[in-house]
């Protein structure tokens, strides 16, 4: 069994851990993370160091690592913690919860989570250090773009791209073949039929509305 290290011990990184508990494959050696250091967050695994501590359990062996910091409304937290850990070489595995069901064509990325129950069906491509949550379906042929976040109980039907660097929230349902765009949000709860640019959010209010971001 390998270890791993693990980035954020926020509400993100108790289901990351009890995924990788479940998978069996490797050893949690504990969380870095700045403000909480020495502090014991769950399951009896502690907080041992900070960032910048990260080269220094490298060159002790420890060469996996998986960011448990959570979307928080964008995604600008986890790209620096990507980069910063590919520059100093660690692997980024994918973590996925032995109860979802991934099809045997779906192709990964890197540092990607896949968490209880996601269904990710044929030909479906998924980029790198994604969040696939709870009960998320993924139908065929969809892409997700890098650094996105397909949050609980969401569908995306047949043929749907997102984009990278974007959040779409609970229960949506984006309708088959459209098309979301990169740094983009959907609203918990939206029914998509139309396509989204870049840097648009889209709600329902009185029907479908989107408001750029920029």
């Amino acid at each position: 069994m390998e270890d791993i290290i693990l980035l954020g011990s926020g509400g993100h990184a108790k289901s990351v851990i009890d995924c990788i508990e479940r998978q069996g494959k490797y050893r949690i050696v504990g969380f870095l993370d700045k403000e909480e250091r020495g502090k014991v967050c769950y399951r009896g695994y502690e907080v041992i160091g900070e960032d910048d501590d990260l080269d220094t359990f490298y060159r002790q062996g420890v060469t996996n690592a998986f960011v448990t910091v959570g979307f928080l409304g964008q995604s600008t937290v986890r790209n620096l913690l990507y980069d910063r850990l590919r520059q100093i070489g660690f692997r980024l595995p994918n973590i996925i919860d032995p109860s979802a069901v991934v099809a045997d064509d779906v192709v990964l990325g890197e540092g990607n989570f896949i968490g209880k129950l996601a269904m990710l069906n044929a030909d479906v491509k998924i980029g790198s250090m994604c969040i696939i949550n709870s009960g998320a379906l993924i139908e065929h042929e969809c892409q997700v773009g890098d650094f996105s976040h397909i949050s609980v109980g969401t569908v995306l039907c047949g043929g749907v791209t997102v984009g990278r660097e974007t959040f779409v929230g609970a229960g949506t349902t984006v309708i088959q073949g459209i098309t979301v765009g990169e740094h983009c949000i959907v609203a918990a709860g939206t029914t998509l039929r139309k396509n989204v640019k870049d840097y648009e959010m889209a709600y329902e209010m009185n029907g479908r509305r989107t408001r750029s971001l920029k």
